[in-house]
C-alpha cells in the first residue's frame, strides 16, 4: 500500500473541515429556527398552509302541530372558479361549453361574457373568479355536471358551502316563527320562536383544522382538536299550518274589505292552553298591502270595550251571591244615562227601557253595566278593581315570544282615577289588555274557571329522541265560582242564541262568544271614527275545545261593530276547524259549504284528502288510490270519488285549483322552481299544463280566493 503524499493529506482535512463548518452550520441553523425563529415561523406556516376554522353546527328545525316544516336550515353554495387550474388544453378545448351552460342555467352574463371572464382571469393569473351566489343543492349538483366542472381532477371548481333559513311555506306564521339577526353582536335581534328558543335550535358549532393543498384550496385534516359541531335541536309547536293558512286569508280580506288598519286572530285549545293559530297583519302604506310585520296579537295593549263586560259580570256576581240575571231594570226609552259629569250611550235602546239583566248583556247594553257597577261598588270601588285583580287578569303572561304588551287596569290609587272611571271601566274603557290576556280570561270561561298559560311549543326533540315536552301550565285554578262560571257561560250563548252575535247562529255547531266595539282614543279625546271590532268565544258550546278572538283595528270601510267585522272571521276560522277537525256527530246537521272544497282542484295530497274526508264524514267513492296525487273527480250523494293522478317528470302538470302548498311542494318536488302572486287556490299558471320544461326553470303561479 503506498504512503499518502502532503497533498492527499490536506485534502482529507480540508474535505474534513469543510463538512464540520457546514454541519456546524446546520446545527446552529436548527437552534435558530427551535429558539430565536419559532414562533415567527410557525405562524407564517400556520397563515400559509394550516387554518383553524369554526364549524357551523346545523339549526335545529321548527315544526307544525301537523309534523309539517315551519323553519328549516338548507345548504347553499357560493360558486367560485379557478381557471389556472384547468389544464390548458382542456381549458381551451371546453369553456365555450362551460361558459354556454351557465350562460342558459344563471341568466347572470352571455356565453361571450363568461368566456372573455375566465380566459381574462386566466391570463391574469386570477384563481378566484366570482360564478354565482346561494345555489340550492339541486342547482349545485346540476353545476356539477358541466363541461370542465364534472372532472374529478384539475376542474377549478371551488364551492363555498353556506347555511342558510327558510320558511318552506313562505310568510305562513311569519311572526310566530320569527327569526335571530345576528348584525349587532351585542344587541342581536331575536323574534317570535326563533328568537326564544335560539340557545336551543342553535347547537354547538365545531372546530376544523384545514391544509392548503394545490391550486390555494384547504382540505380537512385530522388533529386533536378538531371538535365536532353538535347540531341544534328541533321543537315541535302546536301551530296547524293548515287553519293559519285559513285565518290569515280571512283576516286578509276582512281587513281590506274594511279598510282597516290591522287586526289579529288568535285560536287557543281550551283544556291545554296551546296555541293552534296566531295571525296579525298591519298595512303597510309603502307597500301598499297587508304583512306580518309586527305582532299585534301580543303586543298591543288595546281598550277592550265590551268584550270587557263579562270580566265586569264575573265581579258582579262575585260581588253578590243572590245576584239575579233575571232581574228586570228601569233604563228608560233615551238610551242614555248621566254619571256625574258625562253622559253615556247605548247603541239601541234595550228591551223597550225594561230589559232583564241577562238582555243586556246579549245586546251589549252600556247604561245597564254603568248603572249595575255603579249600584254595586259606588261606596267602595276598589272592591271592583279587588275582583278583577283577583281573576289574574291584570298580570302579564309571561309568553316564551317577547314582546308582550302589559295589561292595564288601574286601581283607585291611580292619579288618573276619576268619579266616572268605575262605570267607563265596567264597559271596556280606562283600561287596556293585549288580544292574547282578554282571550286567555274566556278561555278560562270555556274551561270551567280554569285559567291556563297561552303556549306554544309541545316538545323538544334531537331526532327522533324527545327532550323535553311542555305540560299545561295553570295560571289560576279558579278564577270564579261555580256558579258564576256557569252563568257566564249561560250568557255568552245567549249573545249568540238572541244578541248581538246571531251571525253565528247559522253554524252546524253552538257557539258562545261576545262582541266588543270600542272608540279609539286620538290625542287623548274618543270620537266616533275610529273604532277596534272585536270578537272572542268558543266552540262547541256545549263541550268547549277552542276559543278564538278576532281584532280589528279602526276599520274605515262602513262597517265597525265587532258582530258585523270580526264575527265573520271567527265563523270562517271554526267552521274549518269543525269540518276538519272536529266531525260532525249529527247526522241531520247541515254540512259546511265547503265540504266539496277538492271537487274543483286538478291535484291533492290524497292524506289530505282522506283525513278532510274521515273527519268531515264525507263518504269516498270510487276510489282508485294507486298514487300519492289524486283528483276528485265529482260528488255522488253526499261523498267523493277519487282517482290516481300519474305524473311524468318532465311534463308541467294542471295546477289550477289546487292548494298553493300542495303546488309549491310538487313543483319544487319535480325540479322546477316556484313564484306566486295573490292569496287562495292556484287560478293560472305561467308554464302551460302538458308543457316539456327543462329542470331549473321557474312556473310562476297566480292565486285567487
Amino acid at each position: 500500500m503506498s504512503k499518502m503524499n502532503f497533498g492527499d493529506v490536506w485534502r482529507v482535512v480540508l474535505i474534513y473541515v469543510l463538512m464540520l463548518v457546514v454541519g456546524i452550520a446546520i446545527v446552529a441553523k436548527i437552534i435558530i429556527i427551535q429558539t430565536v425563529d419559532r414562533e415567527e415561523l410557525l405562524e407564517s406556516a400556520r397563515k400559509a398552509d394550516i387554518r383553524i376554522v369554526s364549524v357551523p353546527a346545523v339549526r335545529g328545525n321548527i315544526f307544525s302541530k301537523n309534523g309539517t316544516l315551519l323553519a328549516t336550515t338548507i345548504p347553499v353554495f357560493d360558486i367560485h372558479f379557478d381557471p389556472v387550474a384547468v389544464p390548458q388544453d382542456r381549458f381551451d378545448r371546453e369553456i365555450g361549453a362551460l361558459s354556454d351552460s351557465l350562460a342558459r342555467m344563471l341568466k347572470t352574463h352571455t356565453k361571450s361574457q363568461f368566456v372573455n371572464m375566465f380566459t381574462k382571469a386566466r391570463n391574469n393569473n386570477k384563481r378566484y373568479v366570482k360564478v354565482a351566489r346561494k345555489l340550492k343543492m339541486d342547482e349545485y349538483e346540476r353545476l356539477k355536471t358541466f363541461p370542465i366542472f364534472k372532472e374529478r381532477l384539475g376542474n377549478g371548481l371551488i364551492a363555498d358551502k353556506q347555511l342558510v333559513r327558510e320558511r318552506p311555506y313562505g310568510d305562513i306564521a311569519m311572526r310566530v316563527i320569527g327569526y335571530v339577526n345576528y348584525n349587532d353582536t351585542l344587541n342581536p335581534v331575536k323574534v317570535g320562536l326563533e328568537g326564544a328558543y335560539d340557545t336551543c335550535l342553535s347547537g354547538r358549532d365545531g372546530v376544523q383544522m384545514r391544509r392548503r393543498i394545490n391550486g390555494g384550496r384547504f382540505i380537512d385534516v385530522p388533529a386533536s382538536g378538531n371538535v365536532t359541531p353538535s347540531n341544534g335541536k328541533d321543537i315541535y309547536t302546536s301551530i296547524d299550518a293548515k287553519i293559519q293558512d285559513v285565518a290569515e286569508e280571512s283576516l286578509r280580506r276582512c281587513l281590506d274589505e274594511n279598510k282597516a288598519q290591522q287586526g289579529c286572530v288568535i285560536m287557543m285549545d281550551v283544556k291545554s292552553g296551546f296555541i293552534e293559530v296566531m295571525a296579525s297583519l298591519r298595512y303597510n302604506e309603502k307597500k301598499k298591502k297587508y304583512e306580518e310585520s309586527y305582532n299585534f296579537a301580543i303586543a298591543e295593549n288595546v281598550e277592550p270595550g265590551s268584550t270587557f263586560k263579562a270580566i265586569t259580570m264575573t265581579a258582579l256576581l262575585e260581588n253578590d251571591p243572590n245576584f239575579n240575571i233575571n232581574r228586570v231594570l228601569n233604563l228608560g226609552t233615551t238610551g242614555k244615562m248621566r254619571f256625574h259629569n258625562r253622559v253615556m250611550t247605548d247603541s239601541h235602546v234595550v228591551g223597550e227601557g225594561h230589559p232583564t239583566i241577562k238582555q243586556c248583556f246579549w245586546e251589549s247594553s252600556n247604561i245597564a253595566f254603568g248603572y249595575l257597577t255603579t249600584e254595586a261598588f259606588e261606596s267602595n270601588p276598589q272592591r271592583f278593581i279587588d275582583l278583577i285583580y283577583k281573576t289574574k287578569i291584570n298580570e302579564p303572561l309571561n309568553l316564551d315570544i317577547k314582546g308582550e304588551g302589559k295589561p292595564y287596569i288601574k286601581s283607585t290609587s291611580s292619579k288618573l282615577w276619576s268619579k266616572v272611571s268605575l262605570p267607563w271601566m265596567s264597559i271596556g274603557y280606562e283600561e287596556t289588555v293585549t288580544p292574547i290576556t282578554l282571550l286567555t280570561y274566556y278561555n278560562a270561561i270555556a274551561n270551567n274557571g280554569r285559567m291556563v298559560k297561552p303556549q306554544f311549543v309541545k316538545e323538544i326533540r334531537r331526532g327522533n329522541e324527545v327532550v323535553k315536552t311542555f305540560d299545561t301550565i295553570v295560571i289560576n285554578e279558579k278564577i270564579a265560582s261555580d256558579r258564576t262560571i256557569k252563568t257566564l257561560q249561560e250568557l255568552l250563548r245567549g249573545v249568540v242564541e238572541n244578541g248581538t252575535a246571531k251571525l253565528l247562529k247559522t253554524c252546524a255547531f253552538p257557539v258562545a262568544g261576545k262582541t266588543g266595539t270600542a272608540q279609539i282614543a286620538q290625542n287623548g279625546n274618543y270620537n266616533k271614527k275610529n273604532y277596534t271590532a272585536s270578537f272572542v268565544g268558543y266552540f262547541p258550546a256545549d263541550d268547549p275545545k277552542y276559543t278564538c278572538i278576532v281584532v280589528i283595528s279602526n276599520p274605515m270601510g262602513g262597517k265597525y261593530y265587532g258582530a258585523s267585522v270580526s264575527a265573520p272571521v271567527f265563523k270562517e276560522i271554526a267552521e274549518k276547524v269543525y269540518a276538519t277537525e272536529l266531525g260532525i256527530t249529527d247526522e241531520t246537521a247541515n254540512y259546511p259549504a265547503n265540504a266539496d272544497k277538492y271537487t274543483k282542484a286538478s291535484m291533492a295530497w290524497y292524506e289530505d284528502v282522506n283525513e278532510y274526508c274521515t273527519m268531515a264524514g264525507v263518504r269516498m267513492v270510487d276510489a282508485e288510490l294507486n298514487s300519492e296525487w289524486v283528483k276528485v273527480s265529482h260528488s255522488v250523494n253526499g261523498g267523493v270519488a277519487m282517482k290516481s293522478v300519474e305524473l311524468d317528470d318532465e311534463t308541467v302538470p294542471d295546477l289550477t285549483g289546487m292548494n298553493v302548498m300542495d303546488a309549491v311542494y310538487l313543483i319544487e318536488s319535480m325540479g322546477w322552481k316556484v313564484s306566486f302572486s295573490g292569496r287562495g287556490l292556484v287560478e293560472s299558471q305561467s308554464v302551460k299544463a302538458g308543457t316539456k320544461l327543462e329542470k331549473g326553470k321557474t312556473i310562476s303561479l297566480k292565486l285567487k280566493v
